[in-house]
């Protein structure tokens, strides 16, 4: 799993979302690894225009990176955005038959790994149903379960 790749890979819709959804810091420390800069603040309309613009800039950025830093940092921005999936990761667990709490395991999630490619792929089935595709894939190969 190389979250750089996985990062790279998401349209600007799902990419903006998963920026959004992390924290300020976060979001800085990758602008600045990245050399993302913010244009001078003026007051007016155009505010949300430079934060989108900055966020397609870092996207296509993030798309020639190759370092560790910026794979630590998509990992803890796909880490922070599943957070905010949970329906979806206690859809998976709930298939699988996976003691959870909304989502959440107290355990190590090693056992998606070892899945087979005929449940993989019917786990796979299962959450397109209710979620996003794109979301779907994203999760799946952040947790790394094979296909």
């Amino acid at each position: 799993m190389d979250p750089v790749l996985i990062t790279a890979a998401m349209s600007e819709a799902t990419f903006a979302e998963v920026i959004t959804s992390s924290s300020r810091k976060l979001r800085e420390i990758l602008f600045a690894q990245m050399n993302v800069k913010q244009k001078k603040k003026n007051l007016g309309l155009h505010v949300h225009e430079k934060r989108d613009e900055r966020i397609r800039k870092l996207h296509e950025k993030l798309k020639q990176a190759s370092g560790q830093r910026e794979a630590d940092i998509c990992r803890e921005l796909v880490r922070t955005w599943l957070y905010s999936k949970r329906a979806m990761l206690k859809a998976a667990l709930d298939f699988l038959g996976i003691a959870n709490e909304d989502g959440l395991v107290d355990t190590e999630i090693d056992f998606f790994k070892e899945l087979s490619l005929e449940r993989a792929g019917e786990l796979k089935t299962h959450l397109e149903k209710d979620f996003p595709p794109e979301h779907v894939k994203i999760y799946l190969e952040f947790i790394e379960v094979p296909q």
